[in-house]
């Protein structure tokens, strides 16, 4: 990364501003899920291409404006072929405009989004296999999720990098997941925020290096704590069972019954939330 700035989940990229989920990009401004383009502005899943403005789904194309859908095209806009002197007139023309008022001309932005309802979208699936969703490559059997690389047997995930046998999992590295947040090569871990390299961890925030806690709160390389109290493994395991049967037996706070998904807001008593964040 060079002379870069504004920048979500974007690798390799010079002289780049306000792009997102971009892969070796240079001299673009306002790309998303664009790789390998060089000087394009406000496109959106194009790859192998250059001089784009306002493009979508475009692969190794050229000197386009406001196209969509096109594979080794140069010269066109709105998908219509033009010749090289009525292009840069058109684009000359659009940048004036942009210059003046510092945005799109609406007659752009309207004509773009007609033409896209006019052509099929693609679902962006690469070399997986019986998967749902979108923006997924090198994975099987992944059902309703996004933006998933080498992953497996996973549903209702979104930015997920080898997750395995997970559910509900967002910017992780899991295998067994459910309904975790950042973090990753987390093993058999439900509900945690921020985890890195835990085992067996429920309900817990901030953990690094952990295995076999619950409710616990920015520990580092600990086992056998709950709620940040550390036990021997026999009380542990003694008292997690404890825990998770009265959870299925139907738990009540304040008069309130709660279920597991809700345990969170148990913690959050007065000795939990002195713990410093």
């Amino acid at each position: 990364m060079k002379d870069c700035f504004y920048l979500y989940w974007v690798y390799h990229a010079l002289d780049v501003c306000d792009c997102a989920y971009c892969e070796r990009i240079e001299l673009c401004y306002e790309c998303v899920d664009c790789n390998r383009c060089y000087n394009c502005d406000f496109c959106q899943d194009c790859k192998d291409s250059n001089d784009l403005v306002y493009c979508y789904d475009c692969t190794g194309c050229k000197n386009c404006l406001g196209c969509i859908g096109l594979i080794k095209k140069e010269f066109c806009v709105f998908n219509e072929q033009k010749t090289k002197e009525e292009y840069e007139a058109i684009l000359n023309k659009f940048k004036e405009e942009y210059r003046v008022k510092c945005e799109i001309p609406a007659q752009i932005v309207i004509a773009f989004e007609d033409a896209k309802l006019k052509i099929p979208h693609r679902d962006f699936i690469l070399k997986s296999e019986n998967c749902v969703g979108n923006h997924i490559e090198n994975s099987q059997n992944c059902f309703y999720s996004f933006d998933m690389v080498r992953s497996r047997d996973s549903i209702y995930n979104f930015n997920a990098y080898e997750n395995i046998d997970s559910v509900d999992c967002s910017f992780t590295k899991a295998e067994l997941g459910y309904e975790n947040l950042g973090g990753g090569w987390n093993f058999n871990c439900d509900y945690g925020l921020f985890l890195m390299n835990c085992v067996d961890c429920k309900f817990c925030f901030q953990l690094q290096d952990c295995k076999n806690c619950f409710g616990c709160d920015a520990l580092h390389h600990k086992r056998f704590y709950i709620l940040n109290k550390e036990y021997s493994e026999e009380g542990y395991f003694k008292k997690i069972a404890e825990i998770w049967a009265e959870l299925k037996s139907g738990s009540e706070v304040d008069g309130k019954l709660i279920e597991a998904g809700d345990l969170m807001s148990v913690f959050e008593d007065e000795e939990y939330a002195g713990i410093p964040h």
